[in-house]
């Protein structure tokens, strides 16, 4: 009997609230489709550029040299490199994201509030983009190596089974500690000083409104959480180097390179973020709006 209320109960809950979950999941779905379209050059210019600084302390090199040189030795179609990967790792991933920010909201937001206070924005957008970042993690393996350019698969079937067969499961998941690490404090970060600056914007829910908000929050959150993602593109790119160690990658980039090792990629990662997720937050807010008008 008591299984069969709360049964009830989720269901009651799952079905008040689906438009929400339902528009969550079409606004993330469509405008992580796009952005990544979009900024994908800008992802695989960081990861070109953090590949540089791991394997050269001497002949490094600068974001407008890697964009040329890419653009001249291997043709503007390789500024797309890892898109496939990318999509199979955003779309759903945005999606996920966005449905699991609603779900979060659900729970924690009494029916008298509207908006949730910095702590629980904190805690909501973290518990998201664990939520996705777990889940779809192969993918974000995948998508690094096709973007550095050194491994040579021609499919993302081909990756999954190649990545697999050397190194296992523990391959697809390489980097899991620094990724959580640089995509949990983003996403809480972002989703905190974002729905804070929503509130005292003199302006009503306009697109310009969401979009300043969001470059506001992306800059902040890329700059605090960039040291994990170096760390991140490191130990995937060079798994055998580190032996899956998240505390051996840290200390091999500050031996080499210093504090400063850990902004590499900075500027086309910070630009990338920034639009993204100022994109992505834009065309959220306006189905959202779309979805309780109707």
């Amino acid at each position: 009997m008591q299984t069969n209320k709360i049964r009830n109960s989720i269901f009651i809950f799952f079905w008040n609230h689906h438009v929400s979950f339902l528009g969550a999941f079409i606004s993330g779905a469509s405008s992580g489709g796009c952005s990544t379209v979009l900024f994908q050059p800008f992802d695989v210019v960081k990861t070109r550029l953090q590949e540089n600084a791991a394997v050269s302390t001497v002949h490094r090199k600068g974001m407008l040299q890697i964009f040329s040189h890419i653009v001249q030795k291997e043709g503007p179609k390789a500024l797309w490199s890892g898109l496939v990967p990318s999509l199979w790792r955003c779309v759903p991933g945005v999606a996920l994201y966005f449905t699991s920010l609603e779900v979060m909201k659900s729970i924690m937001l009494p029916a008298e509030k509207k908006t949730l206070d910095p702590m629980q924005a904190l805690a909501a957008g973290a518990s998201a983009r664990c939520t996705a970042g777990v889940i779809l993690m192969p993918f974000t393996v995948i998508k690094t190596r096709f973007e550095s350019g050194q491994y040579r698969y021609r499919t993302v079937t081909e990756a999954f089974s190649s990545i697999y067969r050397l190194e296992g499961s523990r391959g697809l998941m390489t980097g899991l500690g620094a990724t959580l690490a640089r995509d949990v404090p983003f996403s809480a970060v972002y989703y905190a000083v974002y729905t804070q600056l929503k509130q005292y914007h003199p302006s009503g829910p306009t697109m310009g409104k969401s979009f300043s908000c969001g470059l506001a929050a992306g800059i902040i959150a890329s700059v605090v959480t960039h040291p994990a993602d170096v760390i991140k593109t490191s130990m995937q790119l060079f798994p055998s180097r580190y032996q899956h160690r998240t505390r051996e990658a840290i200390l091999s980039i500050y031996r080499r390179l210093g504090v400063r090792g850990f902004f590499s990629g900075l500027v086309p990662r910070l630009v990338r973020r920034t639009l993204v997720s100022a994109l992505s937050w834009t065309v959220y807010d306006r189905v959202m709006q779309s979805f309780q008008m109707a």
